[in-house]
This record gives C-alpha cells, sequence and structure tokens, in this order.
C-alpha cells in the first residue's frame, strides 16, 4: 500500500509517502503563514522524489489538528480533495496522537503540549508502554499554569510548547517530571503515517463529506467578532 501524508499543523510543511510501511521519500520546509503557496510543489517534489504518481496513492492521511488554523484547514482541504478527486481512501490523524510517538516504550505517562499562545497549550495525556499510543486524558486547551496544576506525576512532556514557554522547564525542576529534548518536540511524517496506516487497519476510511479541522479554539477573527458584538 502506498501511503501519502500531509502535515501542517505547525511552523512547517510535511510531506511523505511511503509503501508497504518503508518510506519512500518526505520533505519538510519552514512555512509559517506560507502554507499555500509552498504545499502543491512541494506534494509535487516529494512524488518525483518517491518516482511516484498522485494516482499511484492507496490511501491519503493528513494531520486535522489542532494547530495552525491555516495550515490545518489547507491540509484537510488537500485531503478532501485528493480523496474525492481519485476515488481514493483517507484517514487524519491529530497532532497530540502523533507527537506522541516520539516517546514510546516507556512506563511514565506522556503528555504532548502544543503552544496555543496566550500562556495557553494543546495538551493530553497518553499511555505510551507499546507501539501505538493509547489516550489516556482528552484532547484539551488549557492555561499553562492549569496544566502544570493538573499534571499526574511522574510524567514526561513533549512539544513545543517547551520551547514557547521556558517557564515549564523551571517550575517543574526536581517534580519527577522529565522534559523531552528539542529534538523530539515536532511531529515526524513518517509517524502520521504509521498512526494514519494503523486507523485505517481499524477504521477503514473516514467520510470525506465529514472531515474537518479539529480547532479547540476560536480564531483570532471568531474571537473579535464576539468580542464586538458582544461589546
Amino acid at each position: 500500500m502506498i501511503i501519502m501524508a500531509i502535515d501542517m499543523s505547525g511552523d512547517r510543511c510535511s510531506i511523505g509517502i511511503s509503501q508497504n510501511q518503508t518510506m519512500l521519500a518526505e520533505s519538510s520546509t519552514y512555512a509559517r503563514m506560507r502554507h499555500l503557496p509552498k504545499v502543491m510543489p512541494q506534494i509535487d517534489y516529494t512524488l518525483k522524489q518517491a518516482d511516484k504518481k498522485i494516482q499511484d496513492v492507496d490511501l491519503f492521511c493528513a494531520v486535522s489538528g489542532p494547530g495552525s488554523w491555516t495550515g490545518i484547514r489547507i491540509a484537510i482541504t488537500m485531503l478532501k480533495t485528493f480523496s474525492h478527486t481519485l476515488s481514493k481512501p483517507c484517514v487524519t490523524v491529530d497532532s497530540l496522537s502523533a507527537l506522541a510517538c516520539n516517546i514510546r516504550f516507556v512506563s511514565p505517562m506522556v503528555y504532548t503540549i502544543l503552544d496555543a499562545a496566550r500562556k495557553q497549550v494543546y495538551c493530553a495525556g497518553f499511555d505510551c508502554q507499546t507501539s501505538i499510543p493509547k489516550r489516556v486524558e482528552s484532547s484539551a486547551l488549557k492555561k499553562m499554569d492549569l496544566f502544570l496544576q493538573e499534571l499526574s506525576k511522574p510524567a514526561i512532556l513533549v512539544g513545543d510548547a517547551i520551547k514557547a514557554y521556558p517557564e515549564i522547564t523551571q517550575q517543574l525542576q526536581n517534580q519527577s517530571i522529565t522534559i523531552a529534548p528539542e529534538s523530539v518536540n515536532r511531529i515526524l511524517i513518517s509517524h502520521v503515517i504509521e498512526m494514519g496506516f494503523h486507523k485505517y487497519q481499524e477504521t477503514g476510511s473516514e467520510d470525506v463529506h465529514s472531515l474537518s479541522p479539529v480547532y479547540l479554539q476560536k480564531t483570532d477573527a471568531e474571537r473579535n467578532f464576539v468580542e464586538k458584538k458582544e461589546s
């Protein structure tokens, strides 16, 4: 099975292609606020590197969020377009689950935390003792201080919020909390493919018409509109 994955949930645009669970090609470029003009050329480039055509892909998958509103909206649109146009199955993978794949075969709880701006984090808790992370605590948007208060210990923290908020490391010193190194704080496109394939085996293709991004909070435009309406 040939799988193509798209991840634009963060500040990078990442594309990966695998065949029979072996990576053929992958690419990742910095694309903060410029996902749209980069994605199609990058897909074309990655397909050429894999020596494949878009029609060869058997399963499409994309990261559905939470994360960059613009990025995940574009990724889901691309996923729906490819799946519908080519009559191929598709699945989504949430960003917090994909990130949890970076820390596996460990006994402490693994918390994935992504920067949600305004001293907030997108977070979830996982049991990562096996190859497929099992969600123990649901995805949520929390104030950073509240997240730190509610942490179960011992635990491992992984995600870009660690770099965004240095006070996380400062506050959790000597508290049975392991802070993952920066090298594993980004989603790997190979893990998106792995999780997507597992999900497809378990539940089959998702309904292309019902796919939607996972935001967990309103966009700035929506928030400003509500504030103006209420004032």
